[in-house]
């Protein structure tokens, strides 16, 4: 897979997880701040979420000082950002994705831009933040069944339109 949109510093750098990383090699770890039990009591109080409740924008922290960004589109819309390089645009690698609530924990699948898809699981907490199984996930592998340390990622608006100049990258 070539990606000639991100240099390999800037794609390590930038950490774009799930099957992007995994197909680069590269590793993802969960939130350290919920120890499993932590994230299983937490889990365990989600009630009624719906696909709607995921629509907006997400920020995470896969490793120390690794941020993300999801936006989520009520359409199906998957954009992810990192926080942009000096003097270089905001870019977006734009993808899809479907979320399957009549299961718990409920499932999520992410159609990767180059193929492949990621399915893995999430859940809400009574904080209102998404968990997700990014860790151990990769395209075409089953959906994990349980959370091992979820990367935690708070709602930081419901906006769920790009920056503006913000370079979608397919």
């Amino acid at each position: 897979m070539s990606f000639s949109f991100i240099t390999p510093r800037r794609l390590l750098a930038s950490g774009l997880c799930l099957g992007v990383l995994s197909t680069l090699g590269l590793t993802v770890r969960s939130h350290s701040l919920l120890s499993p039990a932590v994230a299983e009591v937490a889990i365990a109080s989600t009630k009624d979420v719906t696909a709607e409740d995921v629509a907006g924008t997400w920020r995470g922290e896969l490793a120390p000082g690794q941020i993300i960004t999801w936006i989520l589109t009520p359409d199906g819309k998957f954009f992810m950002t990192t926080p942009p390089v000096a003097d270089e645009p905001q870019q977006a690698l734009e993808m899809r994705y479907q979320v399957k609530t009549s299961t718990q924990p409920m499932g999520l699948n992410i159609d990767l831009a180059q193929g492949g898809t990621v399915m893995t699981i999430f859940d809400m907490n009574p904080e209102g933040e998404m968990l997700v199984q990014i860790a151990g996930t990769n395209p075409g592998e089953a959906r994990p069944t349980e959370f091992n340390n979820p990367t935690v990622f708070e709602k930081v608006s419901d906006t769920t339109t790009l920056p503006p100049n913000t370079q979608i990258i397919k």
